[in-house]
């Protein structure tokens, strides 16, 4: 690591200290609460977006605008409870992975024309994976079903993965059965029938994880067996030869 990242790493940190107090968020779960209820703080986040666009990386909206962004990490409603993105309000991605995106959106907007994806992650640097893993208190072998230890990288870390939601009428987020990072088996793909047939994921937010499902794989993304949020664009193989690793 070079002298000039680790300048701006440092800088980052230190203006991202404390903030979280400085704004308010409603504590309702994020899959039973209207977007706008998110409050995202409004602090500096120009040395984040400079750094995203150094690396070549393209602020979503301008690929595909009607895609909705709220980066939770940018808030308190996350797994720490406090923002770490100092309040960056854009999703920067690698053009590829933008326009696959759009791709998506297109899909679910041709069946549910009044519908929108919702990005709640996109590209996160490794920095910032490493303070994830270092503040979250879990065990590790119960940690990596829902972080990847940074020394094993996320496709994040390349912006070859992204966190999504779907936003259905009047601006609500469809219910899937759990909030986002809920750290539980209930937001587990793999498991998502048996608790279906057992009456503990309901009828809806199954329809709306099958549909979530459907739409990412459509336009070439593929799911994990932990998270119902997350897809990928590649594997960390084929990201490390297209991709420069976000530090």
């Amino acid at each position: 690591m070079n002298y000039f990242l680790l300048l701006f790493l440092s800088i980052f940190f230190y203006s991202c200290k404390d903030s979280h107090s400085n704004f308010q968020i409603v504590k309702s779960e994020i899959s039973k609460e209207t977007v706008e209820e998110i409050i995202i703080p409004k602090d500096d986040s120009t040395s984040l977006e400079k750094y995203f666009v150094s690396k070549n990386l393209v602020d979503l909206n301008t690929i595909d605008s009607s895609i909705r962004v709220t980066l939770l990490y940018s808030t308190t409603h996350n797994f720490l409870q406090k923002q770490i993105y100092c309040g960056l309000k854009k999703c920067y991605l690698p053009i590829e992975v933008a326009l696959k995106l759009k791709k998506a959106q297109e899909y679910l907007k041709f069946d549910f024309p009044l519908y929108s994806l919702i990005v709640f992650d996109g590209t996160r640097p490794l920095s910032i994976q490493k303070k994830m893993w270092n503040e979250l208190v879990l065990p590790n072998k119960v940690k990596v079903n829902y972080l990847a230890n940074p020394s094993d990288l996320s496709l994040h870390n390349y912006g070859a993965a992204v966190d999504i939601g779907i936003i259905g009428e009047n601006q609500v987020l469809l219910d899937m059965g759990t909030s986002f990072d809920f750290f539980g088996e209930l937001s587990e793909p793999k498991k998502e029938k048996i608790f279906y047939e057992s009456g503990k994921l309901s009828k809806e937010a199954f329809a709306n994880r099958l549909l979530l499902r459907n739409t990412m794989v459509k336009a070439g993304f593929f799911s994990i067996t932990s998270e119902w949020w997350h897809f990928n664009y590649t594997t960390k193989k084929d990201a490390a030869t297209k991709f420069e690793l976000i530090q």
